[in-house]
């Protein structure tokens, strides 16, 4: 096992301290850190933003030689951190080896280490890993709350009150394709500079918010039935193949099929992840499919609706609009206004 001690003074430091120990370099555009994991080491890339609000979204795609353990130590921060494992694996553990939890796919992990301890993330060799952190800084955070701390409910309260880190936190829980989703939109995102940076912010309170609500739910053990494992994974099977065959989806009934479960839990899963049938899931895939390519002005609304599968450009419009409170048509034309406007 390779263990590297990261000792860091600001919470940006954590690339540069990783870039030195691999012995390669990274960039930063914006305040996002990037860093490609040298061939020595394995593959992959690990990217790093903080935000003003004290939340920093840290994420790894990368598949090592070795085992590899990252001791985290911070010496003015004291971070609670949730970590959502998208594929692979992931050891947790603090400075005395105590309470080690091992995450793995689509399960997450709350914890804060005690105040001197060091908190070691240990990633296991030749496996592909996908995961993703908040880190937050809960005295930051503190400070964009609108409301006194006092007033958030008892369970929030312990989480985010303990700015000297006098307990040691290690809850752990699993399943939240919603947090999967929004994991994956930041990862297939193509959009760049400023607007990339106030995407990726939103979306890591988005994360937040999801963790946050699972983690309440686990705790008063009532709210939405629980799901099986085996369901869970039929669920995800579905999405999956819903996000490949936009344009042809299918009956619900063809996806049960695919997915290996009747209708009827299908439809269960579907409404107790996103509180949405299988249908209507697939029409805000759609529409959040066609206002993306809307907005890059290069199809018409014709070949939007031919793309996406839909028969009636009638019934996109409207149900575009219901969603958006514009039109089709608008969206194109306020691109195409733009679009003008910059060559001129």
């Amino acid at each position: 096992m390779e263990t590297y001690h990261l000792e860091l003074n600001d919470v940006d430091d954590i690339i540069p301290e990783l870039a030195n120990h691999f012995g390669t370099i990274y960039t930063e555009q914006l305040g996002e850190y990037n860093l490609k994991i040298p061939e020595t080491k394995g593959k992959g890339e690990i990217k790093v933003i903080n935000f003003p609000n004290g939340i920093g979204l840290h994420t790894y795609h990368c598949n090592f030689k070795e085992d590899i353990e990252l001791r985290l130590f911070h010496f003015q921060v004291k971070p609670i951190r949730f970590i959502y494992c998208v594929e692979g694996s992931l050891t947790s553990n603090f400075g005395n080896k105590e309470e080690a939890d091992t995450v793995r796919e689509h399960e997450y992990l709350i914890a804060a280490p005690k105040q001197l301890e060091t908190h070691n993330l240990i990633i296991p060799r030749n496996e592909d890993v996908v995961l993703c952190y908040l880190e937050i800084d809960r005295v930051k955070f503190q400070q964009y709350f609108s409301f006194d701390l006092r007033d958030l409910e008892p369970i929030f309260y312990e989480l985010f009150s303990d700015t000297d880190a006098q307990t040691r936190i290690s809850e752990k829980s699993s399943y939240s394709l919603k947090t999967a989703e929004a994991i994956k939109e930041i990862r297939n995102s193509d959009i760049q500079g400023f607007p990339r940076i106030n995407f990726i912010g939103a979306k890591a309170l988005e994360i937040l918010s999801y963790m946050l609500n699972r983690f309440k739910k686990d705790d008063q053990n009532v709210g939405n039935k629980r799901l099986k494992d085996k369901d869970m994974k039929a669920i995800e099977k579905a999405v999956e193949y819903i996000d490949a065959n936009i344009a042809n989806t299918g009956t619900v009934n063809d996806l049960a099929k695919i997915a290996g479960v009747n209708s009827n839990k299908l439809q269960e899963g579907f409404h107790v992840i996103f509180g949405k049938t299988v249908n209507e899931y697939i029409r805000d895939i759609r529409l959040t499919k066609a206002l993306n390519i809307l907005y890059t002005g290069n199809k018409n609304v014709s070949e939007v609706v031919y793309e996406l599968g839909l028969s009636s450009r009638s019934y996109f419009s409207k149900i575009f609009k219901e969603k958006y409170g514009i039109s089709p048509r608008k969206v194109l034309s306020r691109k195409s206004l733009a679009k003008k406007v910059k060559e001129n």
